[in-house]
C-alpha cells in the first residue's frame, strides 16, 4: 500500500471538498467498497432510522438505553455541530482524530485505486458513512444505530439488506427539491428503508404520511407499531425536565418516563426509542433480562446537543431548521417558558421555507425582539431578506448583524433588559453549532 500521510486537519479538508451529491445512483459503489473490507456493516445488529425531524434524538435515546443495558454501541448521525468526529461515536465517545485519520487514509487508497479503474468517487456523506462502518466493524460493536442522511430509499445507508429494526420519526416538508413536494411523496422516500419482515416503529402524527408507510409495511409484511400523539401525555413539566406517560397499545402497558430537557417534542422522540428497545428485547436474550429501570435510567441520562439546550442561564440553542422543526420549537417555548419574555437569534439556509418558519416564530406570544444573522455557509440566506420578512409579519424590534459573535452578544444584552427572559437561537443547525462553539470559547 502506497504512502499517503495526512494529519486530521488535512483529512477533514479533503472530505469537505467532496461534492455533496451525485447525479448517479451510487448504492452499488458503497456496497462494492464495503465488500473489499469484508462487509463490516454486517458484523453488528443494524438499526436504521429515517424521518424529517427527530432522527438524531431518537438515535441518541436508543443509544443511551442500550449502553445502560451493557451493550457496546456505534452511533452514526449527521450533521455535526462543531467537528466532523461527532458523526461517529462508540459508547457515546466521538472517534479520535488519530483513528479518524487512519481510517481515512485506508479508504483513500481504495477509492483512488477504484477511480483509476473507472469507478465513482463516493460523495461527502457516503465517505463518512463508509468510515463509520469500517470503524464500527473493527471495534466489535453489538448494535449500530444508523441515521439516514437524506430521504431513505436512495440514501447511502440503505444498501443494508437486513437491519434488525427500522424507525421512522416525524415527517414534514423539507428537501422538497429532492424528496417531492407532498407528504405522500416524502413519506414514500422515507418508507424506502423498510425491508421484508423487519419490524418498524413509526411516529403517527401525520395521517397522510402514515397511509404510505402502512401500505408499504403491509406489502413487505413488516410488523408495524405506530405511536399516535394522544398516546404520549405530559405529566409534569418542570422547565428543566419532563415526566410523561407513554401508553403502549400493543402490549397494553403504560410507562412513566423522565427526560432531562425543556423540549416537549422530545417526548415523542423518547417514546419512539422506548418502543424500539422493547422490540429489540424480543430479539436479544440479554436485553430480555434487563429491567425497565435500566432503560429508564438511560432515557433520563440522554443528552443530545443543540435540542433546546441551555448553554448559559437563560440562553438556549435549538437545531430547528425547517417548518416542522420550528413548529415543534414554538410548542416547546409555549409549554416550557410560558409567560417568560423571549428574544430570538435567527439565521437560516436558503433552501428552506424560511417565510413560513418566520411566520410561525412571529406568533410566539412573549416575543420581545429578534436579531437576524447569517450562517457561515454557502447556503446562507441574506440577512436583509430575512429581516424584511420578520418586519412584515411582526411589528416589534428586528435588528441584525453579519457577525455571529456580535449577534450573540447583542442578543444577550437585549434579552437581559427583560426580567427572567430567555434567548432562543434557532433556524439552522449551522447556527446552532456556531453558537455552541462561540459560547464554549
Amino acid at each position: 500500500m502506497g504512502e499517503i500521510s495526512m494529519n486530521y486537519a488535512e483529512a477533514e479538508e479533503y472530505i469537505n471538498q467532496i461534492p455533496r451529491f451525485s447525479k448517479v445512483k451510487s448504492e452499488e459503489n458503497v456496497d462494492e467498497i464495503l465488500a473489499l473490507f469484508g462487509h463490516p456493516e454486517k458484523k453488528f445488529a443494524y438499526i436504521h432510522v429515517a424521518g424529517t425531524n427527530g432522527k438524531g434524538s431518537v438515535c441518541a435515546f436508543l443509544d443511551s438505553m442500550l449502553r445502560m443495558a451493557g451493550k457496546k454501541t456505534g452511533l452514526f448521525t449527521s450533521p455535526h455541530l462543531i467537528t466532523t468526529t461527532e458523526r461517529m461515536k462508540i459508547n457515546g465517545q466521538n472517534i479520535s482524530e488519530e483513528a479518524f485519520t487512519e481510517i481515512f487514509e485506508e479508504l483513500l487508497h481504495v477509492v483512488k485505486a477504484r477511480e483509476k479503474a473507472g469507478h465513482l468517487h463516493p460523495t461527502y456523506f457516503e465517505w463518512l458513512y463508509l468510515m463509520a462502518m469500517l470503524w464500527f466493524g473493527r471495534q466489535g460493536i453489538e448494535y449500530g444505530i444508523i441515521e439516514t442522511g437524506l430521504g431513505g430509499r436512495l440514501d447511502a445507508t440503505n444498501h443494508i439488506a437486513q437491519p434488525v429494526l427500522t424507525i421512522i420519526t416525524s415527517i414534514s416538508y423539507d428537501h422538497m427539491e429532492i424528496l417531492g413536494s407532498t407528504l405522500t411523496e416524502i413519506a414514500g422516500e422515507k418508507a424506502g428503508i423498510l425491508k421484508s419482515g423487519v419490524p418498524v416503529i413509526c411516529d403517527g402524527s401525520e395521517p397522510e404520511a402514515m397511509a404510505v408507510i402502512r401500505k408499504r409495511a403491509a406489502i413487505l409484511h413488516c410488523p408495524l407499531k405506530v405511536i399516535e400523539p394522544e398516546q404520549v401525555k405530559i405529566l409534569l413539566n418542570r422547565g428543566k425536565n419532563i415526566d410523561f406517560l407513554l401508553q403502549d397499545r400493543y402490549d397494553n402497558k403504560s410507562y412513566r418516563i423522565h427526560v432531562q430537557t425543556e423540549a416537549v417534542y422530545q417526548t415523542m422522540n423518547g417514546s419512539l426509542a422506548w418502543m424500539a428497545v422493547k422490540e429489540l428485547q424480543k430479539q436479544d436474550s440479554e436485553l430480555q433480562q434487563t429491567e425497565d429501570g435500566v432503560f429508564l435510567e438511560g432515557m433520563a441520562h440522554m443528552h443530545w446537543p443543540g435540542r433546546l439546550e441551555e448553554l448559559l442561564p437563560g440562553v438556549y440553542v435549538d437545531g430547528a431548521h425547517n417548518v416542522g422543526g420550528i413548529r415543534k420549537l414554538r410548542e416547546s417555548i409555549a409549554a416550557s417558558f410560558a409567560g417568560r419574555p423571549v428574544w430570538l437569534l435567527f439565521a437560516v439556509a436558503s433552501d428552506k421555507d424560511y417565510g413560513e418558519m418566520i411566520r410561525i416564530l412571529c406568533t410566539i406570544p412573549e416575543l420581545k425582539g429578534v436579531t437576524v444573522t447569517e450562517i457561515e455557509n454557502y447556503r446562507r440566506t441574506d440577512l436583509e431578506t430575512v429581516a424584511s420578512i420578520f418586519r412584515k409579519n411582526w411589528h416589534g424590534y428586528v435588528g441584525h448583524s453579519y457577525n455571529i459573535n456580535e449577534a450573540i452578544t447583542t442578543s444577550e444584552q437585549q434579552a437581559a433588559k427583560y426580567p427572567n427572559a430567555v434567548l432562543i437561537c434557532a433556524g439552522s443547525l449551522y447556527l446552532a453549532g456556531s453558537v455552541i462553539e462561540a459560547l464554549q470559547r
